[in-house]
């Protein structure tokens, strides 16, 4: 029997998904990373269609038309064409690639887009558009066409629902300031921000963390990176400590440290293998966030994160406090060794 907290939840309107999704990732399409293995994101995204056959509700696919100009999106393309017929919600973004446009919200930018970002994908609407960044022009002048273009692309039936970035953990002050003046006049049916035990869900000022703030606006939220870019499975802890700024070696092997030992408690409380540590950290945001879905990256897939059977049974309140407590000590020494590092600018 599944578990009650791992129902389908309702991200807007009639748009119910799993509470597990996949995601084509977001630092391993970065300009210096390196080339991302096709064929392992290809069988990820296979694995994660099949896991999810004979559910009522379909997962969520996450990506974004900036990931290498539309290449996970013709990916993820190519496995739907594959798969005729499954069950999936296809969730992308915009305004980050310009094109031959002034602007990547210039004039009628935004459809355009969103009708090679629907070829791409070999389907006739997207369950989610999500406007990726807050550079809407000088003075904001692509605003209003946009949030018309949003608005009409959703009235008919070419989106289901529209999306706005939130601000993560590492924002400014200024960049919360922002998000909440365009969330006002954007009106999103749903926010998409990245957080994890690491990085939790940004602060918006007078005690209210992201997630209280969209579940108290009646909005969904979509929770990419929960496994801190495979750190909290086991893998590799550069991404995780590149997104904190330690960037200077020592600054980066306490980092380093700090994660290691604290997935070593864990460990020693939910077991060692990459599948456990993932469960826990995905369980971990999907119980405190009730109007949330998390996507996993197909390449983070150390572990088999796909479906319920993956999530196992609830955590119990002790559970998640001896949790919570292992990533507030992780935090405190990431917190520490960045004060000891040379001040830099950060944007996550």
């Amino acid at each position: 029997m599944t578990p009650s907290d791992l129902a389908p939840r309702r991200l807007a309107g009639d748009l119910t998904v799993l509470p597990l999704g996949v995601s084509s990732g977001s630092s391993r399409w970065s300009p210096s990373a390196v080339q991302p293995d096709d064929a392992r994101l290809l069988d990820g995204l296979r694995r994660a269609l099949e896991a999810g056959a004979g559910e009522v509700e379909a997962p969520l696919f996450d990506t974004a038309d900036s990931h290498r100009c539309g290449h996970a999106e013709r990916l993820i393309g190519k496995v739907l064409k594959e798969y005729r017929g499954a069950k999936v919600q296809v969730a992308s973004k915009v305004g980050r690639v310009q094109g031959s446009a002034p602007h990547p919200y210039a004039g009628p930018r935004v459809r355009h887009q969103l009708e090679q970002t629907l070829e791409n994908l070999y389907l006739d609407e997207l369950a989610l558009y999500t406007l990726e960044s807050y550079d809407f022009g000088l003075g904001d002048r692509y605003l209003d066409p946009v949030i018309e273009q949003m608005r009409a692309l959703r009235d008919l039936g070419q989106i289901r629902a529209v999306g706005l970035r939130g601000p993560g953990f590492r924002s400014s002050v200024r960049s919360v300031r922002r998000f909440l003046d365009l969330f006002d006049r954007i009106r999103p049916d749903v926010v998409w921000t990245q957080a994890s035990g690491l990085l939790p869900l940004a602060d918006l000022g007078e005690g209210e963390d992201l997630g209280a703030f969209t579940a108290r606006r009646g909005v969904g939220l979509v929770i990419a990176s929960p496994l801190a870019h495979g750190a909290l499975a086991g893998g590799r802890t550069d991404r995780a400590v590149a997104a904190w700024g330690g960037s200077a070696v020592n600054c980066a092997q306490a980092m380093a440290s700090a994660i290691t030992h604290g997935l070593a408690e864990l460990a020693g409380q939910f077991g060692s293998s990459p599948d456990a540590l993932a469960r826990v950290a995905v369980r971990f945001l999907l119980q405190r966030v009730e109007n949330a879905v998390a996507v996993v990256g197909v390449s983070d897939d150390r572990t088999a994160v796909h479906g319920h059977h993956f999530l196992g049974r609830p955590l119990s309140e002790h559970e998640l406090a001896e949790i919570g407590g292992i990533f507030s000590r992780i935090r405190s020494v990431l917190t520490q060794s960045e004060g000891r590092a040379p001040s830099v600018e950060v944007n996550v």
